[in-house]
């Protein structure tokens, strides 16, 4: 396979370049090509490799591996380590998105720093098959299948994807014929995560099915097209959203006048500019908003009644006299957590009562059950703790690390509620474990009839029921 470095036109072709270097089998075939053309072309060409602080041994072996290489072909090699983990506790965001900001956080300095104008990044199209198929699973519109884009504007330069168009295979084949070592993470192989169960099972069964490359290629055709179908889309939505606008939000009356594929545009560039405002920066991508979400603010703004507010990821939507407003949502103050023990431990200034014991014993006769859970206890970390939720909660659930905030937009429990329902935590470090009729966190195996806890949330008073559930 004779491969060569294709940049796009967008690409100046005399500027220097930068490749985002993991030490993987991609960012390794990446790497040569880019010195061939930078050899081939008189045009400099760095690397950038980010220690994560997450795999120990394995992260400092990638760090060697990779400084090898660089000094092998007399490539100038920008390296630094952060501490993920730590970041991502006090950040509030996942580890995978943590990681994602502390890179590109990473390369805008030494892009900055040094005027380097591009970064090339190694995706390939099983990197884009699997975008799109987890941003359909997770509810998508056009935008989001348009996937991942061969070059993407940054603030500082650019970033492009030279090998968008090879396939995994075709890449460690050419790897293979060139000599090239390289070094693998196991944690990509863990089948722990929604990503790698596509990578390892979806993707080779419909590969079974259609034949080797077929669903990639099939991937970056359907991006190609709804990228082009987005842009042309959100150019008129641009336009149509000035006859929208007011002084406090949107107009309701106009923005009904206008067809639905634009509306849903006008109201996600609304819902970007209200988080940039709020937060100072645009939303990342574990916030921008779904299809489900659009939907779902489309029938709010058709059916939601004056003063009635809406959350969504960061911010509440509000209807006011036919305009639609969006402001910050204010979490309540926080309060100590609650050591939970074989008995009852009252809540919420005695409105709700968590029961906890060895036994499945039947809830008392006063108020009403919420929901109910069965604990490993003899794979569980004690002591389990209850208390309120707090920005930036992050629960593993289904393979996922997921923003509690957003699955409880996604589950459609009331604002008002969300406060009083208690949030089960384990260990020292009050790792949250599970949220009542939300979310209960990943890794947990069914527990034994000789060693669970069994956990009934009672609601007191009789009132959150209702809310929550229908009662006959």
């Amino acid at each position: 396979m004779l491969l060569q470095l294709t940049l796009p036109p967008a690409v100046p072709r005399d500027a220097p370049l930068l490749v985002a270097y993991s030490g993987g089998a991609d960012s390794r075939l990446l790497l040569s090509l880019a010195k061939s053309h930078g050899d081939a072309h008189g045009i400099p060409v760095y690397a950038a490799h980010l220690h994560h602080g997450i795999r120990g041994a394995e992260a400092d072996r990638d760090l060697a591996f990779c400084r090898r290489t660089a000094d092998e072909l007399e490539i100038p090699l920008f390296e630094k380590q952060v501490d993920v983990p730590a970041l991502s506790q006090a950040s509030g965001r996942g580890l995978e998105q943590e990681a994602r900001e502390q890179r590109y956080l990473f390369f805008r300095e030494i892009m900055t720093t040094h005027q380097l104008p591009v970064l090339l990044t190694a995706h390939h199209a099983d990197d884009q098959l699997e975008t799109l198929l987890h941003r359909l699973l997770r509810g998508t519109g056009t935008h989001g299948m348009g996937g991942i884009p061969e070059v993407r504007p940054l603030a500082y330069g650019l970033a492009v994807r030279p090998l968008l168009h090879l396939t995994k295979a075709e890449i460690l084949e050419a790897c293979r014929e060139q000599g090239l070592d390289y070094v693998t993470d196991h944690t990509n192989e863990e089948p722990f995560t929604l990503r790698n169960r596509l990578r390892q099972e979806i993707i080779p069964a419909m590969e079974d099915m259609t034949g080797q490359g077929i669903p990639q290629q099939s991937a970056l055709r359907l991006s190609r097209a709804a990228r082009e179908d987005d842009d042309c889309l959100s150019a008129l939505a641009a336009a149509e959203g000035e006859k929208c606008r007011t002084d406090t939000g949107l107009s309701i009356p106009a923005l009904r006048l206008r067809h639905p594929a634009i509306a849903k545009r006008i109201l996600a560039a609304a819902y970007q500019s209200a988080v940039t405002e709020a937060y100072g920066s645009p939303p990342d991508s574990e916030h921008t908003l779904t299809a489900v979400h659009l939907e779902s603010l489309m029938s709010f703004c058709d059916q939601g009644e004056n003063g009635s507010s809406m959350d969504l990821p960061l911010v509440t939507a509000t209807l006011h006299k036919s305009v639609l407003s969006f402001r910050r949502e204010e979490f309540v103050q926080s309060s100590p957590p609650t050591l939970l023990y074989e008995g009852d431990t009252l809540w919420d200034n005695g409105r709700m009562l968590i029961r906890l014991s060895r036994e499945a014993l039947p809830p008392p006769e006063q108020g009403r059950l919420i929901a109910a859970a069965v604990f490993p206890a003899h794979k569980l970390p004690l002591p389990l703790l209850a208390r309120p939720r707090e920005a930036g909660d992050i629960i593993l659930n289904h393979g996922m690390h997921k923003k509690l905030k957003k699955l409880l937009c996604d589950k459609g429990i009331p604002r008002h509620l969300r406060d009083r329902l208690p949030l089960i935590c384990f260990g020292e470090e009050m790792h949250p474990l599970w949220y009542p009729t939300v979310a209960f966190a990943d890794g947990f195996p069914p527990p034994i009839r000789e060693a669970a806890l069994y956990m009934h949330i009672i609601d007191l008073q009789g009132d959150l029921i209702s809310e929550i559930f229908p009662v006959d």
